[in-house]
């Protein structure tokens, strides 16, 4: 008695198709063909899928379905033929492919949310513990000049409250400051202080020599 496989490859090669063509039309792949034709059905998926094939191949071969199940069904038995999941069923393509789903957005959501809040903790430790932010472009320490008028410039946090020795001075809404001070001495020391509203202060020194 003619097993389906059989009966599908006398009808395909009657029919001059190759399994290729077969592939292409039923989207079964090559190797699934080669051992259906061939009886191999340890090197099938189960049953279920088997019988699909079978269907899909008979109706594109204009065989009849129900007459190629019923063949099927005589040659085949699950105690004498156990299926073997094939690979590519056991583990499909996407498996390893990462997926987006509410419990992850959710867990990336509250690890941003968690980073934030800690980052903003830092920024205050750093306002209430240090003292503001100071530059001063100009004077340079250890300047020499002849001129008895130095400019002092530089720039500071916004908020704070800016002395050159001890006289407080005009800070603008960028934090910057600049101001025209005196020299008396041929050595003279410039300090520059920062205080935030915390109390907190930031000093710059210049020492500066005047050539007279």
């Amino acid at each position: 008695m003619r097993t389906v496989g059989q009966v599908l490859k006398e009808e395909r090669e009657k029919k001059f198709y190759s399994l290729e063509e077969i592939e292409k039309a039923t989207k079964i792949r090559k190797e699934l063909l080669e051992a259906l034709e061939g009886g191999q059905y340890n090197k099938l998926p189960p049953a279920t899928f088997v019988q699909g094939f079978i269907k899909n191949y008979g109706k594109f071969l204009g065989l009849n379905p129900e007459k190629l199940l019923a063949i099927f069904r005589r040659e085949f038995s699950s105690m004498a033929h156990p299926p073997r999941i094939l690979e590519t069923f056991s583990n499909p393509i996407d498996k390893t492919r990462f997926r987006i789903t509410p419990t992850k957005v959710l867990v990336g959501l509250v690890l941003c949310l968690i980073t934030v809040f800690f980052v903003y903790l830092w920024f205050e430790y750093r306002f209430l513990t240090g003292g503001p932010f100071l530059e001063v472009s100009q004077p340079v320490d250890q300047f020499n000049t002849a001129s008895v008028t130095l400019s002092v410039t530089g720039r500071t946090d916004p908020e704070a409250k800016v002395s050159i020795n001890n006289q407080e001075i005009r800070v603008d809404l960028l934090g910057r400051f600049a101001q025209e001070i005196e020299l008396a001495e041929n050595i003279n020391t410039v300090v520059v202080n920062a205080t935030a509203k915390s109390g907190k202060t930031t000093k710059i020194s210049r020492t500066i020599f005047l050539k007279k």
